[in-house]
This record gives C-alpha cells, structure tokens and sequence, in this order.
C-alpha cells in the first residue's frame, strides 16, 4: 500500500508498536483522497505493480481473487480487467470506497488482515501488496490466507525487501524483527509508516509454517528505462533492491 517520494529515513519508530496500527489507518485515510493521482509512480507501478503481475498465473480468467489491503484498487482493477471476480479489502474505509469506484462498484471490504471474513476455500488467489509488513504477527495473517484458499490456490506477497532503501547499512542486527519507519509523501500529503522490517528467513519460515510452498521469488530492478522516465529517484536506487515478492502455492 505504498508509495510516495521518499522524504527521510529514520530506523527509531516514530510510535511504538501498539500504537502503529492506528497510525497506519490514519495516514492510508489522508492518502485516500490523493492515491489515484499519483499511483502511476516508480515504486508502484514500474517496480512493485511489475513484479507481481509476473507471478500471476497466465490464465486468471473465471478465478475469485482476493486483492487484500487494496489500497484504492489499482490491483484489483487490473485483475477484474483480465477476468477474475474480485473483492478488495482494506482497513481504510477512503480506500475501499476508491477501489469499489475503480471496479464500478464492485466487491469491497473494510477489514483487518488479521482475521478475514470469508468463508473457508473461498479463493483461487490472493494478492497482498505491501500490507503484511504493517502487522507485527505476520503469520496469523498468513494463516487465515491459507484457509481461506482452495486447495492449490495461490498468493502472490509483496514486502520491503530486507536489504532495500528502508534499510539503512547500519543497521545494528539483520535478524531481529523490527519497526522501522519510512516518511514519503503524495501530492502533497507527508505521512511517516512504522513496519516491520524481517529477514528473509522469518517470512519463509511464516509461510511455510501456514501451509505453503514458495514456487518463485522476484525481485524487481530499476531499468535504464525507468531512469529515463524518473530521473535521479530511479538512479539512486538503481543496481539496489527495492522491494520483494513472493509466489507461494496452499500445499493442500
């Protein structure tokens, strides 16, 4: 559910962890009203957005999918463009009420990750973009994916990749789990997010412990071309990691 120009980068939380959640649905609702007008950025739809559509199956026509933690629906948009039912979900009621608008008054639910509303069984798919990492128990979230998941269905998990620009080299310890915090801004509206950054081995770990089997990992690049179209925010970062995004499969 991000991003904007990146403003500043601090590694001491802004708020402590059980103030984060609240935190983060505040800034979501203040990026509501400027999301789509600035959604066709680096970091979303050259990097993140790219990465994804990757991963998806070839053939997504007739499948119900989950787009969780929509944010104003650019995902769920593409993935009803190319056949699948839809319903987005997000904690901030602005953004589903986007995302319902982007899918012509589609599906969409105001909800938290850590416990869905949905019947067992009741996806082929799940996208889950940049959302997870807002939650310190990433697994639980993980686990209701898995149930709610026909047998064989499949999620596709975007995160901050561990070694990207929210990452700072001075970071004191690679394995623990901590909040962090980045500051960016969109049109305008400066907000500062505190998540969790992990390594690699405890979103693994979270995975498999919920019942899936990662199938491929990409981790999506800064081209020349990008560097042409956004200039010295795509050089900075280029030859960098910036985010990284997870194909895994319900085992059963």
């Amino acid at each position: 559910m991000k991003r904007g120009i990146r403003v500043a980068l601090c590694q001491t939380p802004v708020v402590q962890p059980d103030q984060q959640r609240a935190h983060t649905l505040d800034a979501y609702e203040r990026l509501a009203g400027v999301w789509d007008d600035t959604d066709d950025n680096l970091w979303n739809e050259a990097l993140e957005r790219a990465s994804v559509r990757r991963l998806l199956p070839i053939q997504l026509g007739g499948l119900r999918v989950l787009d969780a933690g929509c944010a104003s629906g650019a995902h769920a948009a593409w993935l009803a463009q190319h056949g699948c039912a839809v319903v987005a979900l997000d904690r901030s009621p602005l953004m589903v009420t986007q995302a319902r608008a982007r899918l012509g008054g589609g599906a969409g639910v105001v909800a938290d990750l850590g416990q869905l509303p949905f019947a067992p069984r009741a996806f082929d798919g799940i996208v889950c973009s940049l959302a997870l990492h807002y939650l310190e128990d990433m697994a639980t979230a993980l686990a209701w994916f898995a149930q709610i998941l026909r047998p064989g269905g499949w999620l596709v998990l975007t995160l901050d990749h561990p070694f990207g620009p929210v990452s700072s080299d001075t970071e004191p310890d690679y394995f623990a789990t901590r909040l962090v915090t980045d500051t960016w801004e969109k049109r305008g509206v400066v907000v500062t997010q505190a998540f969790y950054r992990r390594p690699l081995s405890a979103v693994t770990d979270d995975l498999a412990d919920a019942g899936f089997v990662i199938e491929r990992i990409d981790e999506p690049k800064v081209g020349q071309a990008d560097v042409e179209r956004f200039g010295a925010e795509a050089a900075e970062v280029q030859g960098r990691p910036t985010f990284i995004a997870y194909l895994a499969r319900r085992t059963s």
